[in-house]
């Protein structure tokens, strides 16, 4: 993909954001990696904006611009997933005018192209701000980025419930979706256990948390997974607040999901 050349605000803008990234040195050592010759600079801004600046005007093109960004702004580099979507969130703030954002695996794309400012903060910022802080569980992250960068909340919200029945298939191995797939994980019954739990299931509480995990699971594909695959666009007043609150209850899913351990049934 040519990525076309990125004017001068774009460039500061970039240049501003990964400054208070980078340390001088991994600025050195990524510009070389990258191909890109130093330049002078009073800070670390300005050495990255003159060096961008001359390379682009070089190359025709903003390609090695994009790379260093997709360099720097990539899973591999970090420890925590928080770490990572800050820095993600403020460059993809800045990309958005130029119709760019980088994805949850660190990978260039295309999107809308941001054409306010307060268009390219929401697209960034307000999601996580709705959800007020709270640290969107990775397997999800994946699974919508895209769409939600959009504002497709609709399609997102899909994506999202999609998230959680996908991942009980793989642990399960199986190929069945809804009340049964959730029925063949978590089923209690008189002579039958469950494939997963998350206690021991020996006392009245541990059997009554696992018996409410279970329909927990049955009501939010009831209630958004099933439908929004049965539903027209048009017939849908899906907006943040929705999709907020489908991140909350599918995260909650998920971390319980992440401590459930094979029965051995």
């Amino acid at each position: 993909m040519i990525i076309k050349s990125f004017d001068n605000n774009s460039l500061r803008n970039f240049s501003d954001v990964l400054a208070v990234i980078l340390t001088h040195k991994e600025i050195s050592i990524i510009l070389a990696e990258c191909s890109i010759p130093k330049a002078d600079g009073a800070n670390k801004s300005d050495r990255l904006y003159y060096a961008f600046l001359e390379k682009q005007r070089v190359d025709n093109c903003g390609n090695n611009i994009a790379a260093f960004i997709k360099h720097v702004i990539t899973p591999k580099r970090y420890d925590d997933e928080l770490s990572f979507e800050k820095d993600r969130s403020a460059i993809n703030e800045k990309l958005a005018y130029d119709g760019l954002q980088i994805d949850a695996q660190g990978v260039i794309v295309p999107c809308k192209a941001a054409t306010t400012v307060t268009e390219a903060k929401e697209r960034s910022q307000n999601i996580k701000a709705k959800i007020k802080g709270m640290t969107i569980h990775h397997e999800i992250i994946r699974y919508c980025d895209e769409e939600w960068l959009h504002q497709d909340y609709f399609h997102a919200i899909e994506e999202i419930a999609k998230s959680v029945f996908d991942r009980l298939r793989k642990m399960s191995g199986s190929i069945r979706d809804g009340a049964e797939l959730i029925d063949e994980c978590f089923a209690l019954g008189k002579d039958k256990r469950p494939k997963f739990a998350f206690n021991k299931l020996e006392t009245m509480s541990e059997l009554s948390e696992h018996k409410g995990f279970a329909n927990l699971c049955k009501g939010f594909y009831g209630l958004y997974r099933n439908p929004k695959a049965h539903s027209v666009r048009v017939d849908e007043a899906t907006d943040l607040e929705d999709m907020s609150e489908v991140l909350i209850v599918s995260t909650i899913i998920h971390n319980k999901l992440d401590n459930t351990f094979k029965t051995g049934f």
